[in-house]
């Protein structure tokens, strides 16, 4: 099993206690193909500059670039491999989105407007801020419920015994859409809502619905205190799976024919949703900044590009113009500051040394 952040036993006892066993992908509906980077519209010594760079940087384990569908590139570092699985920390919440969207696609939840507290009427009572009564799904994903930033916070919902009953508990700092908080306890909300409305747990849900039709295999996924997957962080993957979800968002939630993810929902989440004042923020050589439905958006070196994000280095970047996926895992056991720092360190390596190297 792998390690994982040392907040209470009785977290460690239910993440080692998961109601199922990861199995080994069967052949997917999808394999990747290789291809040597100059017949992709790579220079090859500008990639083997980058790759080589990459191993400089200590806190990457692993790059992979994908161009028209094709491996190009793909290097592990610090004694990880292609089998390695990764705690891909809130990349799962660009995962998590697609569960939404195919939720919403089959019924188990009527619309993105549907207010959160109509789904735990045990946790409305007169104590709430009434405001909590107009939270809606479409706030949890966009980020906008109004409570703080999860900087200041994430600890103390994390030791908590009830997960739900404390986001939905958390002081509100702004009117619900007025302004984007980034905080991981109002996506384990929408974790609940699926287990609540679709009779299964988060994981079985996404297992039937988005792992098994792409023939990916999550190794692990931590739960909270009740046994709910947590929603938005602590899945294991390799880093070719995580690649395989940009491949799916940017051939418009479609493989081989099979649709996976509801292209328009695919469309809806990769659309700035962040409220107008905080819009065409800059993170380092990530500009223009905007946020979707679990998706960051932004600009790299020009190129239009949409996020998964993971705590301390873990990316999905997608390239539409290009083509482009570039993949990584870093070490996501980190504090806040270092793993900002580890964050910046593999969008440099992507701007000015990846990036350069499409001819």
């Amino acid at each position: 099993m792998r390690k994982i952040l040392p907040i209470s036993l009785v977290s460690i006892i239910l993440f080692l206690s998961c109601d199922y066993c990861p199995t080994q992908p069967r052949g997917s509906i999808f394999k990747w193909k290789t291809s040597a980077p100059n017949a992709q519209g790579f220079d090859t010594e500008q990639l083997n500059i980058a790759l080589n760079e990459a191993e400089n940087r200590s806190s990457i384990y692993s790059v992979l670039v994908i161009r028209n569908g094709y491996i190009v590139a793909e290097r592990y570092y610090r004694g990880y491999s292609e089998t390695s699985d990764f705690n891909i920390r809130s990349v799962s919440k660009s995962f998590l989105s697609a569960i939404t969207g195919i939720a919403i696609q089959n019924g188990i939840i009527n619309s993105i407007n549907d207010k959160m507290l109509d789904f735990f009427p045990e946790y409305d009572h007169s104590g709430l801020d009434p405001r909590k009564q107009d939270i809606t799904i479409k706030h949890l994903l966009t980020m906008q419920a109004g409570i703080d930033h999860e900087h200041n916070n994430y600890s103390r919902l994390y030791g908590t015994l009830n997960w739900i009953q404390s986001a939905i508990e958390e002081p509100l700092l702004y009117n619900p859409g007025e302004r984007h908080n980034y905080n991981t306890f109002l996506t384990h909300l929408l974790s609940g809502i699926i287990t609540k409305t679709s009779g299964m747990s988060t994981y079985k849900f996404g297992q039937e619905h988005l792992f098994n039709p792409l023939e990916i295999t999550i190794q692990d996924w931590a739960q909270s205190p009740q046994g709910i997957y947590f929603g938005g962080n602590n899945m294991f993957f390799t880093t070719r799976n995580i690649a395989v979800l940009g491949y799916l968002y940017l051939n418009g939630g479609e493989i081989n024919g099979v649709q996976i993810v509801p292209q328009d929902w695919v469309e809806e989440s990769l659309k700035n949703r962040m409220p107008q004042q905080q819009k065409g923020w800059s993170w380092g050589d990530l500009h223009n900044g905007g946020y979707g439905y679990l998706w960051w958006l932004g600009e790299i070196r020009g190129y239009k590009v949409f996020l998964a994000i993971g705590h301390g280095g873990q990316f999905v970047i997608c390239f539409p113009e290009l083509d482009m996926i570039i993949a990584t895992n870093s070490n996501a056991y980190v504090g806040w500051t270092k793993a900002d720092e580890n964050e910046r360190t593999v969008l440099d390596l992507v701007a000015n040394y990846i990036v350069p190297a499409v001819q």
